[in-house]
């Protein structure tokens, strides 16, 4: 990547020269993917943030002594929501939920032609599939692939390819993708149809009716608005005065 702009622009050149060293050779544990299962967001903390200050503190600022005490109400409400043996018990999340627009997505993923590398092991399955407009994956490639990348231009390359981890029969939600939905919500387009094509699970109806390359209606009423800069045309009355 610096040859490309080496002859160009020296300002980019020292960029990539500190992201090198900075990011890739100093602290390389930055992108999004290094762990799984973890938060690549904020949203939930900052959702949790606001029910402690409308619900707990009532944004007002209090001293060290009644922080602790409401701070210990407030751990102790949730600790009683949460409690499964409750009827009303607010559980925790223990697998993805698959939409209905999942499934579309991941039954029209299946009508592409892509050739996809299963290498099994004892207790699940790892496959590897040509990303974007790529349809197989050499042998030359795959060994390239495993192997940990030092430059920027091998963490480009990295994105040509997907790997999936599919666990076994019932356990099959749980597993892992290294694609940006994946990181995003714990669950793939990738996944599910593999789940399908193992028969882990049964795509419902609805979601083979849908023709290839149109999308499912979001939920909600459609906006009335146009998106930012775009005009939009009003059905307005004018009187022509002529003077």
């Amino acid at each position: 990547m610096e040859y490309e702009y080496e002859a160009k622009n020296q300002t980019i050149l020292n960029f990539l020269n500190y992201f090198d060293s900075e990011w890739l050779k100093s602290h390389n544990g930055w992108y999004e993917g290094l762990q799984l299962y973890t938060p690549s967001t904020n949203n939930a903390l900052e959702a949790t943030d606001k029910t402690i200050k409308d619900d707990g503190t009532f944004r007002e600022r209090h001293v060290l002594s009644r922080f602790l005490t409401i701070s210990s109400n407030i751990i102790h409400n949730w600790s009683i929501e949460r409690d499964p043996s409750l009827a009303n018990a607010r559980i925790f999340a223990t697998e993805p939920t698959i939409s209905l627009q999942l499934w579309t997505s991941s039954y029209q993923w299946a009508k592409s032609i892509k050739d996809v590398i299963c290498i099994p092991n004892d207790s699940s399955k790892m496959y590897y599939i040509p990303a974007c407009d790529l349809k197989s994956i050499t042998r030359a490639e795959l060994i390239k692939y495993n192997k940990k990348w030092t430059t920027f231009g091998q963490f480009k390359e990295s994105f040509d390819i997907w790997c999936m981890e599919i666990q076994n029969d019932s356990h099959w939600k749980t597993s892992k993708c290294n694609c940006s939905a994946f990181l995003k919500n714990y669950i793939c387009k990738h996944i599910v149809r593999m789940a399908t094509r193992l028969k882990y699970c049964k795509p419902p109806a609805a979601a083979k009716t849908v023709p290839i390359g149109r999308k499912t209606k979001k939920k909600g009423s459609p906006a009335k608005v146009e998106t930012a800069l775009l005009i939009q045309w009003f059905n307005f009355h004018f009187s022509l005065i002529i003077l």
